[in-house]
């Protein structure tokens, strides 16, 4: 029986196309993946596949190295394109997907059951598909049982505590589950994570994969590259010298994660500013991102235009979380104007807090130094939701024997921030 896949973010694409498959030679099977980090799993375990067709989400540089890819280990699954935009990539890039046809998205039901028509006609025509086999192999050692949920921290602007929150993320994890943690150092020119948790690391992600090169089982090896901090959480760095960071290509960056879901229960992953193709790859791989942005005018601005692209990208609403960070009064901004403009709100509304920079300067995680504070409440206020439910209960019962329900918490906080409001007037 002939399978379509359809990899996009978003299932429209697939439900329109299941809507007349019957009318498609041999009535294939249409298969949804919508986690675009996961196609490797879902090739090798509902695959072989006829067609692949692209959505709108795979229009970037990124995307395309990843159908080039999947092109060069499919060469027996025609591969059609429906994209928004033309990709912003060189006619190289574009030719090397191996693409046999392109239609221009939002598409007519006629035009794109006439590509996919012609697509798996072209596909019995190559010949028997190829058996889909992944570009690496994991050792039979260390059994795949599970990947890690994976959180990224990302912003539009600078300084708005990226890392702050990424490692008190991590803190938050590990603290309140027994599970196994990872916090990743994706700005690879100027990681912070080491200076900010004081660590001392022998490797960095550069390490990992010029080792790699050495034909290193990463699978097995994996670990030996982080450290530790104290007895929570392992950390993978950035690399020590800017200029590696051009070494590094979307597709490790996707290697290293996959690897490393395989050992932990959650990673957690910190990123620069700019929305580059490394980034992008761990947005593929990412159930859940968390946006920064602080309260002045060219971050709000920038957290607008931030969104708007990851719409484009049709990364869900309800897969973003934004964080207001070092909300201050008289700063001539109102706080409520702020959230008026963003209609899905904001998970945490952080205060501007001596705490921070104590804690930061310690090298600790808020959470770690002074988990009492108004900050660190707010903070495990708003993360409650991601812990697994066993871990959610055991901290609301916690919190109910200290005197403060997470939901009196919630009433806290709203109060807290009209007060802010009230006094940035």
């Amino acid at each position: 029986m002939a399978k379509i896949l359809v990899l996009d973010r978003s299932e429209e694409l697939a439900e329109q196309i299941r809507s007349f498959a019957e009318e498609l030679p041999n009535d294939p099977e249409v298969v949804s993946c919508t986690k675009i980090g996961s196609i490797d799993h879902v090739q090798e375990h509902d695959g072989p596949f006829s067609v692949l067709v692209a959505g709108p989400s795979l229009g970037t540089r990124a995307g395309l190295r990843r159908l080039a890819a999947i092109h060069r280990e499919q060469p027996g699954t025609a591969i059609v394109v429906a994209f928004q935009n033309e990709p912003d990539a060189s006619l190289r890039e574009i030719v090397q997907v191996g693409a046999i046809d392109m239609v221009d998205y939002p598409v007519d039901d006629l035009s794109l059951r006439a590509a996919l028509k012609r697509a798996l006609e072209m596909s019995q025509r190559i010949g028997a598909v190829t058996v889909y086999e992944p570009i690496y192999q994991p050792a039979e050692a260390v059994p795949q049982t599970h990947n890690a949920r994976v959180f990224t921290v990302c912003s539009a602007t600078g300084g708005c505590g990226k890392t702050f929150y990424a490692t008190n993320l991590a803190m938050f994890l590990a603290q309140n589950s027994s599970a196994r943690v990872a916090l990743v150092d994706l700005d690879l020119q100027f990681g912070e994570i080491t200076t900010s948790l004081r660590l001392q690391p022998s490797y960095t992600i550069a390490d990992v994969l010029s080792h790699e090169d050495e034909d290193v089982d990463l699978t097995t090896h994996i670990e030996d590259y982080l450290v530790q901090y104290e007895d929570k959480f392992w950390a993978l760095p950035a690399p020590k010298e800017p200029s590696q960071a051009d070494r590094i290509t979307p597709t490790e960056v996707t290697k290293i994660l996959d690897v490393l879901r395989t050992h932990y229960d959650y990673l957690v992953v910190d990123t620069p500013t700019a929305l580059a193709e490394t980034v992008l790859a761990a947005f593929d791989l990412s159930e859940h991102l968390f946006v920064m942005a602080t309260l002045d005018l060219p971050s709000v601005r920038n957290l607008g235009l931030f969104l708007q692209t990851l719409q484009k990208l049709r990364i869900s609403s309800d897969n973003v979380s934004l964080i207001m960070n070092k909300v201050e009064k008289d700063v001539g901004i109102d706080v409520e104007q702020i959230t008026k403009l963003f209609p899905q709100g904001f998970r945490s509304t952080l205060p501007y807090a001596k705490e921070v920079s104590r804690s930061v300067n310690l090298g600790k995680p808020i959470l770690g130094a002074q988990p009492e504070s108004d900050i660190a409440k707010r903070i495990t206020y708003g993360l409650t939701q991601f812990l697994p439910p066993d871990a959610r209960r055991r901290l609301e019962e916690s919190t109910a024997a200290s005197g403060i329900k997470i939901g009196s918490l919630s009433r806290l906080f709203k109060r807290r921030l009209v007060q802010i409001t009230e006094s940035a007037r």
